[in-house]
C-alpha cells in the first residue's frame, strides 16, 4: 500500500485535485467557525440554536441534490469544481459590504445559504472525478491521501479559525475564507485540460442551455433516483454503504449539536475551545487516514464500518458519566481515527461498485441522504436535549449505535455465509 501512496502522490493531476480539496476544506471550516461564533453570541445556553444554524447549510443542499448529480454527470467535472469555487469566492467577498450597507447580519445568512448550496457541486464532482485520475488499484490509496490533505486543512481551519476570527474580526475572516476558495479554483484548473469529461454513453452527456438542463434534471430526478435504488436492490454492498452513510451522518449531527454545546458552553471553553477540540479531532482523522492507507488493499471494508459504529456507540454510552476535558480529548482522538476509516472505505466501496457514467448521481444521492439525515437528527437531538437533558441524549445515542453496530456485524456474517454457499 505504501508504494501505491507514493505513486498517487507523484500523479500531478491527482495532487492538484487533493490540494484543491484541502483548500476548499480550509475555507469551509472557517465558514463553520463564523457560524458557531454568531450562534454562541445570539443564543447562549440553547442546544436547539445549533440545530437551527444547521439549516443554513442543510436546506440548500437538499434542494440542489436532485439536480447536482445529473449536471455533474453531463458537465466536465474539472471545470465544474473550478467554476463553483470562483462563484463561492465572489459571494463571500461581497458579503461584508452587504452587511455594512444593510447594518444587519441577514446578508451573512443569505450568503452562507448560497455558499453551502454550491458546495454540493464540489462534493459531488470531486469524488466522481478522482477515479478518472488514478488506476483502479490505486483508488483506496488516493482516497487515503486526499483525506490526509483535507484533515490537515481541517486542523488549520478549526484550530486557527476560532482565534483568527477573534483576532482579525469576522469581516476579515470572511475575506480570508473567500481567498481559500479562490486558490482552490485555480489549483483545479491546473489539472490537464480535457480531464473529467464523462466517458459514459452519449445519451448521458446532454449539452444544452443551462436553464433547460436544470429543468430537465429536476424532471428526471425521480426516474434516475429509481435507477440508483435499483442498484441498491441488486448490489448489497452499495445498500450497505448508503445505510452506513445514514448512521455516520447521524453521528456527525450529534457531534454538531451536543458536542459543540458541551465544549463551548458546558465546559466553558468558548468558540476558541471548539476550534482546539475540532483540531484534536482532525489530528485523529489525519492519523486515521494514514493508517487506513497503510492497510492491505483487500481489507474487509464492511467489517471496518461495523467496528467503527460500535466504537462510536461505546464512546457515547460511557460519555454520559465522563463529561470532562481529559475524556473529551480522548474521544476526539479516537473518534477522528474512526471517522477517517469510515469515510475512506465508504467512498472506496462506492467508487469500486458503481459504473463511471452514473457515479455522479450516486454521490449526489449520498449528499441528499446525508443532508436529510443531518437535518432530521439535529432537530431531534436539539429538541431532546433542551426538553430532557444532554446526558440522557448521550445515553440513548450510545445504546442505539451499539445496537446498529451489532446488527451490522451479524448482517456481514450472514452475507459472507450466503456468498460462500453460492460459490460451492
Amino acid at each position: 500500500m505504501s508504494s501505491r501512496l507514493s505513486a498517487v502522490l507523484k500523479n500531478r493531476n491527482f495532487l492538484y485535485l487533493a490540494l484543491a480539496g484541502a483548500m476548499s476544506q480550509l475555507g469551509d471550516r472557517l465558514s463553520h467557525m463564523l457560524l458557531i461564533t454568531i450562534i454562541g453570541m445570539s443564543a447562549p445556553g440553547k442546544l436547539l440554536a445549533y440545530s437551527g444554524g444547521s439549516l443554513a447549510f442543510v436546506i440548500p443542499t437538499l434542494v440542489l441534490s436532485p439536480v447536482a448529480g445529473v449536471l455533474v454527470d453531463r458537465w466536465n467535472r474539472r471545470k465544474t469544481i473550478a467554476r463553483t469555487h470562483f462563484i463561492q469566492t465572489a459571494i463571500l467577498a461581497l458579503t461584508p459590504f452587504a452587511i455594512a450597507l444593510t447594518r444587519s447580519f441577514l446578508p451573512f445568512w443569505i450568503a452562507l445559504t448560497l455558499f453551502f448550496g454550491l458546495d454540493i457541486f464540489n462534493n459531488t464532482a470531486n469524488p466522481a472525478l478522482l477515479p478518472s485520475l488514478v488506476g483502479r488499484d490505486e483508488i483506496l490509496a488516493a482516497n487515503s491521501a486526499s483525506l490526509f490533505f483535507s484533515r490537515i486543512a481541517t486542523v488549520l481551519g478549526m484550530v486557527i479559525g476560532g482565534f483568527l476570527i477573534k483576532w482579525v474580526g469576522w469581516q476579515r475572516g470572511i475575506w480570508i475564507d473567500a481567498s481559500c476558495h479562490l486558490i482552490a479554483g485555480l489549483l483545479v484548473l491546473n489539472i490537464a485540460a480535457g480531464t473529467g469529461e464523462n466517458s459514459g454513453p452519449a445519451e448521458t452527456r446532454h449539452s444544452g442551455p443551462v436553464l433547460s438542463l436544470i429543468g430537465n434534471a429536476f424532471v428526471r430526478f425521480f426516474s434516475e433516483l429509481a435507477e440508483v435504488l435499483r442498484l441498491v436492490v441488486v448490489n448489497p454492498l452499495v445498500a450497505f454503504v448508503l445505510g452506513s452513510i445514514v448512521i455516520s451522518t447521524f453521528i456527525s449531527a450529534v457531534a454538531y449539536t451536543i458536542l459543540i454545546f458541551l465544549v463551548q458552553q458546558v465546559l466553558g471553553l468558548g468558540t476558541a475551545g471548539v476550534g482546539i477540540f475540532a483540531g484534536i479531532l482532525a489530528i485523529g482523522m489525519i492519523a486515521g487516514a494514514v493508517l487506513i492507507g497503510l492497510m492491505p488493499r483487500n481489507i474487509n471494508r464492511p467489517l471496518v464500518v461495523a467496528v467503527v459504529i460500535l466504537i462510536y456507540g461505546l464512546l457515547f454510552f460511557i460519555g454520559n458519566w465522563l463529561i470532562n476535558l481529559p475524556f473529551m480529548v480522548l474521544v476526539a482522538l479516537i473518534a477522528g481515527i474512526a471517522f477517517s476509516w469510515l469515510g475512506v472505505v465508504q467512498n472506496t466501496m462506492l467508487q469500486e461498485e458503481v459504473a463511471e457514467n452514473i457515479r455522479g448521481r450516486i454521490f449526489s444521492t449520498r449528499e441528499f441522504i446525508t443532508n436529510a439525515t443531518f437535518l432530521l437528527t439535529t432537530l431531534f437531538i436539539g429538541t431532546l436535549g433542551d426538553v430532557t437533558s444532554y446526558r440522557l441524549a448521550l445515553l440513548v445515542i450510545g445504546i442505539v449505535l451499539l445496537i446498529l453496530g451489532t446488527a451490522a456485524l451479524l448482517g456481514i456474517r450472514s452475507f459472507y455465509r450466503r456468498t460462500a454457499g453460492h460459490g460451492q
